[in-house]
């Protein structure tokens, strides 16, 4: 079997004011900031770097942040919403529930709770 990557690491993105996306990154999503490199910020082990740019606008483009199950999601919303951002109504498949939201530079969030179905979200190896 020939090598393949390990995990997703890192993403970087552009904005307009990359300061104000980090702000969000922190305060609303739960980032850490990285104290040795300005412009990055850590979830778990995956690091967002923020650089001045203009943001990717395909509306297809988002990321999906894997929540434990529906009441979580719904938690979330409620202080996505005390943060002043709003999200889509909650989508509802089955096991699988999700809502959406914008970043200040316009990046497309999700939030999920899949209960680990492979056609729709999480895949075991």
């Amino acid at each position: 079997m020939s090598p393949r990557p390990v995990v997703l690491n890192h993403i970087h993105l552009t904005a307009e004011d990359p300061d104000q996306e980090l702000r969000f990154l922190v305060e609303v999503l739960g980032f850490r900031k990285d104290p040795t490199h300005p412009g990055f910020a850590w979830l778990g082990t995956l690091q967002l770097a923020v650089t001045k740019g203009e943001p990717v606008t395909n509306p297809r483009f988002h990321m999906g942040f894997r929540m434990d199950g529906k009441e979580q999601v719904d938690a979330f919303r409620d202080s996505l919403r005390e943060h002043g951002v709003e999200s889509s109504e909650p989508f509802a498949n089955g096991a699988y529930y999700s809502c959406a939201f914008a970043s200040p530079s316009g990046y497309q969030f999700e939030l999920y709770a899949d209960s680990g179905i492979p056609a729709l979200g999480t895949l075991a190896e």
